[in-house]
């Protein structure tokens, strides 16, 4: 039967009452749960009088069936909400979805007495930036936890759980109806706030999701359960080690049992968790004992465990030569490690782990209303406080969040579990869901083979939490480029922002070559936003993730970056032309955004390394460019293309020899070199060690005036998705902003980065100087599936160091140059010598050496 007595939720001022359709016979919202006549006011109450008025209980329990009479159109006022998002007049987007409970207007003050207005000013979505705000309702499916299309296609797994409610403070913007919240506010604000959940005080049916009130102290019970639970469910994906690497002399670890704990000598294998945290610089970091590390002793102690390995304990600091050897056996301890206690709060080791000992952590926000049911924050998303804290800024601590295959992650508010199969957090109580590793392919009634995930469990299987449950932010060797890449061959185009949320977990072992190099190319832009105390250690606490890469034996990391090293052509070889799609394929880039066609950053240079590759300068790395240029993309696609005895047509690849630049320090040439062309293997890079590469006579761009492209012939278009990942979302058609300044170098579109801090009429006038020279690496067609046929050259800009003998100088790269080379004119290329005609340069009779 229809709703026919809801007020009509499109009214703006009043609150509407939750009601239940007719034929049921709903407590009046002026009564308390209890029957209990409310009073219109109670002087003697704590609460402001709306909020005495206030029936919460009320809300919670009639919001589910409102929901639901709501999107089936079954409401007097005839709304039924669109399932996508909505376009406003100023083109910002919207849903239209949610149930609007209470408008708050402006009483939301600092100032405010009441503690329900507290509690609701502290969940403020963009707190202070408005004066209204107003309370709305969702089901728990539709919370950023759940990824929405793939828990509907896994409706029966919970189906007998109740889907709760939450509720959301959000701004009350004019443009907004009263149902309305921006269509990226539950997938990118509230997690930085959290959501308000009732906690019911008698029995309650088993619900998808609910809240946990937390003490003073860390429940190390459920911590346990965590830990049980992975240790008999994830079979060998959370043991993983990249290496048989065994620590032979000087292993020791602090016994947690004794009093005081003490420092002690233990044979590699026994059972131990281990600590990941700052430093520190303050006076209570640098006491031999800090709070942390006690704190740390007390959590281990009481999850089970007996050893603990912290650094500044285990490692003798005055042994230099016993120091190093642990030190590059840092993979091999983290890895080992049952697991790895992670201190994610305060700067240093003196700040302790929140919710151990007497160490203190932030209340948690609730209120316990007139039924003796709570109203439960669920606390900001502990990724979010990780990915915010001191402990995501260091270098070293990469590598040991990373490596470890279970973490305890304690941050200021709760604590945090993640392993490579599950994540789970304090303050929120979710079935933790599980789908087998391995897809089984069952039979449909006809015969047909049907791929579908048997969700019984069996002993003999290893079990991975469901796709459709919030993944983690410690990612293993391999990425899918989560929603933005919807199948294998896809090129992801969604930037590099650090809160994009990935669902699920990659199956253990099983990662392509396209998910190994793109979760590479993941890891080097992380850690490349991470800070070095010595620029030297750049590669050195960077060796534990290249460890990581050892599946595919061809896959060859020369100073970071990744060469292929099998599989030729005529034309070129596959470390040839992975090596030039690797060396021009990065670029610095602080911000997100991926839509800027000329970006000059001020990076310094570790002198240490070659300026060719990543680890070679300070500051944020990208793999990412436009139009839609993905690194791993295209360089899988030639490596398969190659392996094939088919590369892509056409294919332009310069000839480079690398070698090692010891002798140019006494203006000696080297005596060898390795022609990249001829290299199959790392054993002849193994043994030079080459950190130089030379160039003869290379093509290098002819033109470097840049001309601005009108806006009526403009080529290169962004558009955003508007929506959640999943089903609910659409392409935009509005164009962002970034794509106003686009230039043409010589007829084509251009892309231009630099390492260096410069105006675009530098960049030009130092080309014209001779101070830049843009070499050209490779041309090729890209992806034709995602570039419509379009291809294009990658330039490595240089910028001269010195003169050396004649016509030889040595140079460093400073920047890339992409240039666009449309299909219609790849159409008419058959040789690499075509392909050259449609790119604007020429040959230059010198010799170039990139250092």
């Amino acid at each position: 039967m229809p709703v026919t007595n809801l007020r009509n939720p499109l009214k703006r001022g009043k609150d509407p009452e939750p009601r239940e359709p007719e034929h049921s016979d709903p407590e009046s919202p002026e009564r308390s749960p209890t029957g209990q006549k409310r009073p219109r006011h109670d002087p003697t109450s704590p609460l402001c009088a709306e909020c005495q008025a206030f029936d919460l209980d009320n809300y919670f329990d009639k919001a589910p069936s409102v929901l639901e009479a709501w999107r089936n159109g079954e409401l007097k006022a005839g709304v039924k909400p669109r399932s996508t998002p909505v376009r406003a007049k100023d083109g910002s987007w919207y849903f239209e979805d949610a149930v609007p409970i209470h408008y708050f207007e402006d009483r939301l003050k600092p100032d405010t007495k009441c503690p329900l207005c507290q509690l609701f000013r502290q969940m403020r979505v963009q707190p202070d930036k408005h004066e209204k705000y107003k309370l709305l309702a969702l089901p728990s499916s539709e919370s950023w936890l759940f990824q929405i299309d793939l828990l509907k296609e896994w409706k029966e797994m919970w189906d007998k759980l109740q889907d709760s409610v939450f509720m959301i403070v959000v701004p009350d913007l004019e443009w907004l109806p009263p149902m309305g919240h921006e269509h990226t506010w539950i997938e990118k604000e509230v997690p930085s706030v959290g959501m308000i959940c009732r906690l019911r005080a008698d029995e309650a049916p088993e619900e998808l999701m609910r809240p946990r009130v937390l003490r003073n102290e860390v429940d190390l019970g459920l911590v346990r359960d965590w830990l049980d639970n992975c240790m008999k469910k994830h079979g060998n994906a959370c043991r993983s080690r990249t290496s048989d690497d065994v620590v032979e002399r000087g292993f020791r670890v602090i016994d947690c049992e004794a009093d005081p704990p003490t420092v002690e000598v233990q044979p590699w294998g026994v059972p131990y968790a281990a600590l990941s945290y700052v430093w520190g610089t303050s006076p209570e970091d640098q006491v031999e004992w800090p709070r942390t590390v006690l704190d740390a002793v007390g959590a281990t102690k009481d999850i089970g465990l007996r050893y603990l390995w912290v650094d500044r304990l285990c490692i003798n600091q005055s042994d230099g030569d016993e120091k190093a050897y642990l030190v590059s056996k840092m993979a091999a301890i983290y890895e080992a490690a049952e697991v790895t206690i992670v201190a994610a709060a305060g700067n240093g080791a003196g700040h302790g782990l929140p919710g151990i000992r007497d160490t203190p952590r932030r209340p948690q926000p609730h209120y316990t209303l007139d039924s003796g049911n709570a109203l439960v924050s669920t606390l900001r998303d502990p990724r979010r406080d990780i990915l915010e804290s001191s402990h995501w800024t260091r270098g070293w601590t990469y590598q040991e969040g990373i490596l470890s295959n279970r973490r305890i992650v304690f941050t200021e508010h709760q604590v945090y579990w993640e392993c490579r199969n599950m994540a789970a957090q304090e303050s929120i109580d979710t079935k933790l869901f599980h789908r087998f590793s391995q897809v089984e392919e069952l039979a449909d009634d006809d015969g047909a083979a049907n791929s579908k995930v048997l969700w019984k469990e069996r002993e003999d299987e290893e079990l991975v939490m469901a796709d459709f449950m919030l993944g983690g932010i410690f990612k293993g060797d391999a990425s899918s480029g989560g929603p933005f890449c919807s199948t294998e061959g896809s090129v992801h185009t969604g930037g590099d922002d650090p809160y994009r949320l990935d669902y699920g977990f990659p199956p253990h072992l099983s990662a392509t070559l396209r998910a190994q190099l793109r979760g590479l190319n993941e890891h080097i832009r992380a850690y490349s936003h991470r800070r070095l105390t010595h620029g030297t250690d750049s590669l050195p606490a960077f060796l534990g993730i290249t460890s990581m890469y050892r599946r595919f034996p061809e896959l060859y990391l020369l100073h970071g970056l990744p060469l292929y090293l099998d599989g030729s052509v005529p034309a070129c070889s596959t470390t040839q032309v992975t090596f030039a799609m690797s060396a021009s394929g990065w670029y610095h880039r602080s911000s997100i955004q991926p839509e800027t066609t000329f970006i000059s950053e001020p990076c310094s240079r570790r002198p240490h390394l070659p300026s060719w590759t990543w680890a070679g300068w300070e500051g944020p790395v990208s793999w990412r460019a436009p139009p839609a240029i993905e690194h791993c993309s295209n360089m899988t696609d030639m490596i398969d293309a190659i392996s094939a005895k088919q590369p892509p047509h056409p294919l332009w690849v310069a000839e480079f020899h690398v070698f090692n630049s010891a002798p140019l320090a006494e203006n000696n040439m080297p005596a060898r070199t390795v022609r990249l062309r001829e290299c199959h293997s790392g054993e002849a890079l193994d043994a030079e060690q080459p950190d130089a590469i030379v160039l003869q006579n290379p093509y290098v761009l002819k033109y470097s005036t840049r001309h601005p492209v009108s806006e009526s012939k403009k080529k290169w278009d962004w558009t955003a998705r508007a929506g959640r990942v999943g089903s609910r979302s659409v392409q935009s058609d509005q164009n962002v902003p970034w794509d106003t300044k686009q230039y043409r170098i010589a007829g084509r579109l251009s892309f231009v980065a630099m390492s260096v801090e410069m105006t675009e009429e530098e960049w030009t006038k130092k080309h014209f100087d001779g101070e830049l020279v843009s070499v050209l690496m490779y041309a090729t067609r890209w992806n034709p599936e995602e570039q419509s046929g379009h291809g294009g050259a990658h330039f490595m800009t240089l910028r001269k160091v010195r003169s050396f003998r004649g016509r030889t100088s040595i140079w460093e790269r400073v920047g890339v140059l992409y240039l666009v080379i449309p299909k219609v004119s790849l159409d008419k290329c058959v040789t690499g010598d075509d392909l050259l005609r449609q790119a604007p340069v020429e040959r230059r009779e010198m010799t170039v050496i990139i250092e």
